[in-house]
């Protein structure tokens, strides 16, 4: 987690940059907290302080809904700064972005969560919906943390791949995994 607000800052300039296009604030606020690198106070705080140094524009701050866009001299601070941020945070949080910018422009949305079961158990669910519906709606039992943890993960990072291999499975156009 980044704790230090100018790290905040970078981090926010970073992912502006990278996109390399406009966001909404919302989308913006969303594409910085949703891998836990930054809190919703912190990305708050950091976004006020953007657009008072002129590191950030939009013509009204308190309207969630316009454009935020990278100015020159956010640029110049991210491209120079971003060294201070350690490469898997910046690689994992671009990934994440580019992957909920494309969800969101399909209009998917990724959601998962767990209960406790007792005995030590776990319930993990998961589901992807676009705006067609709900394409996939899925609950497993999970044994332990470990594999709990191991199974958060790969949903979280691959929904799109593991809604794939489902599907492989069912058709059976993936039996080699019952060799």
């Amino acid at each position: 987690m980044l704790t230090d607000r100018d790290d905040v800052k970078i981090f926010i300039l970073y992912l502006l940059n990278s996109i390399g296009y406009p966001l909404e604030q919302d989308v913006l606020h969303d594409i910085s907290v949703q891998d836990g690198f930054v809190t919703s106070f912190d990305f708050i705080e950091a976004f006020d302080e953007l657009v008072e140094t002129g590191n950030v524009k939009t013509k009204d701050p308190s309207d969630e809904d316009e454009l935020v866009e990278i100015t020159e001299k956010g640029r110049h601070v991210a491209e120079t700064l971003n060294v201070r941020l350690l490469s898997s945070v910046k690689e994992k949080a671009l990934k994440s972005a580019l992957r909920l910018l494309s969800f969101k422009k399909r209009g998917t949305k990724i959601t998962s969560e767990v209960s406790q079961l007792p005995h030590g158990k776990y319930e993990f669910r998961c589901s992807i919906k676009d705006k067609s519906g709900e394409l996939m709606d899925l609950r497993v039992m999970i044994d332990n943390p470990k594999q709990l943890d191991k199974t958060m993960y790969n949903f979280d990072e691959r929904p799109e791949f593991i809604y794939k291999g489902i599907l492989a499975l069912l058709a059976g156009e993936a039996n080699y995994l019952l060799d």
